[in-house]
């Protein structure tokens, strides 16, 4: 009898953690200038080209046609987050490969989280197909 109470509260922790929920989500144009940093260095990383293209949006004014404002990335602190966010994430791997090896794309960007404190980021293809949601 044991064991089965054990499996019970087991069931039953897993099923009362609070449920990720979408804090904020915004579509973004991942452009050539979101590849290199303000240093001109070029961005290698998905979270770095992520979190320039916040960057061009919200501290130098530069916004490409597909950029939406987000409140949440406009705070410079949490810009700097936006890597671990991402890499904490979920990305289809054909999104990362596509940006890294320097094509531009629009993406959707979810940040994702309970009692909005962010968790992660996910990222999918703009055009909505196979959204995975938090």
């Amino acid at each position: 009898m044991r064991p089965f109470l054990a499996t019970a509260a087991l069931c039953l922790a897993a099923t009362s953690a609070p449920a990720q929920t979408i804090i904020e989500a915004y579509y973004a144009e991942l452009s050539q200038r979101d590849m290199f940093n303000s240093s001109g260095v070029r961005l290698t990383d998905l979270g770095a080209i992520l979190q320039q293209d916040r960057a061009n949006v919200h501290r130098f004014g530069r916004r490409d046609a597909g950029d939406e404002l987000d409140p949440f990335f406009s705070n410079r602190e949490l810009r700097a987050r936006i890597p671990a966010l991402y890499a904490r994430g979920d990305t289809d791997p054909l999104i990362a490969r596509i940006v890294t090896g320097g094509s531009p794309l629009s993406v959707l960007v979810l940040l994702c989280g309970g009692r909005a404190q962010p968790e992660y980021l996910v990222v999918d293809f703009a055009d909505g197909d196979g959204n995975r949601g938090c």
